[in-house]
């Protein structure tokens, strides 16, 4: 006697299709694999396999995931100038957001380019003096003459840097004026209504 086996056949489920405000959302919370929340769950689990010091490189998530606390580490600021200047620079980018009280992003980036432009003419002065310990033929004088001027622009570029983060920690004021005449300053004159006052002349 033979037993006939039985499928039993589930109900199929019928799915319903996604709306365009719920795929927009779907992917809207996706993560692309640059967000920060994302880079810090894979370096803790690269953290996890650390079993004695280990060389970071840029390629793994726990050097990415240093780059989010850059006006702390200085990983970029570092991987931007050469190896020479790399530990001055770091204690020089500190020092000047404890020097100008730097608190908010913005404040701290405009501390690391200064530092950045000085360095930049470090960097451009120490090639300065080589070229004139080794200069034997028209092309080291040439490139004698191109370094002058990148030293140039390489100061400006630091002044100019220093004085946006200085006008950036300094208070702002507003002046209403509704004399004819007023004193903002020392040597300043502010004259107002001129043509209204030769109208009335005239």
């Amino acid at each position: 006697m033979t037993k006939k086996n039985t499928i039993e056949e589930k109900p199929k489920k019928i799915i319903r299709a996604k709306t365009l405000e719920e795929i927009r959302d779907s992917i809207k919370n996706s993560a692309t694999g640059f967000d920060a929340w994302y880079i810090l769950e894979q370096a803790d689990r690269e953290m996890k396999g650390f079993k004695e010091p280990t060389e970071i490189v840029s390629n793994t998530n726990y050097y990415k995931a240093m780059t989010l606390f850059e006006f702390d580490k200085g990983v970029l600021l570092l991987n931007a100038i050469p190896e020479l200047h790399r530990i001055f620079a770091l204690e020089f980018s500190k020092n000047l957001q404890a020097e100008y009280n730097c608190v908010t992003p913005s404040e701290k980036s405009v501390a690391e380019i200064v530092c950045l432009n000085f360095v930049r003419t470090l960097e451009i002065q120490r090639k300065i003096k080589d070229a004139l310990e080794r200069m034997k033929t028209r092309y080291d004088i040439q490139y004698l003459a191109v370094l002058s001027k990148e030293l140039d622009r390489a100061e400006r570029h630091y002044l100019t840097s220093l004085q946006a983060l200085k006008m950036l920690r300094s208070p702002s004021f507003e002046v209403n004026i509704k004399t004819d005449t007023a004193v903002v300053g020392q040597n300043q004159i502010v004259q107002a209504n001129s043509r209204q006052n030769k109208s009335n002349d005239s």
